[in-house]
């Protein structure tokens, strides 16, 4: 976790996109990017914030189940 980057979490039976604003040896505080819209698809959330946070996408297999 840095301060600034993104990252994407459950929320209700969505994705939303957070973007860390704090971050230190006793936790952080976050907040959801207004300007992104709402997953409903987990693989897509996540390819954005890999998009947002400039790292290499890389899908994960099909055939695991990530949750």
């Amino acid at each position: 976790m840095k301060t600034g980057e993104y990252y994407y979490t459950l929320s209700g039976t969505s994705w939303r996109i957070y973007r860390y604003d704090m971050v230190d040896e006793t936790g952080y505080i976050a907040s959801p990017v207004p300007e992104e819209p709402i997953y409903y698809n987990e693989e897509e959330a996540r390819r954005r914030v890999y998009e947002l946070n400039g790292w290499t996408y890389k899908p994960r297999p099909r055939n695991t189940n990530p949750r």
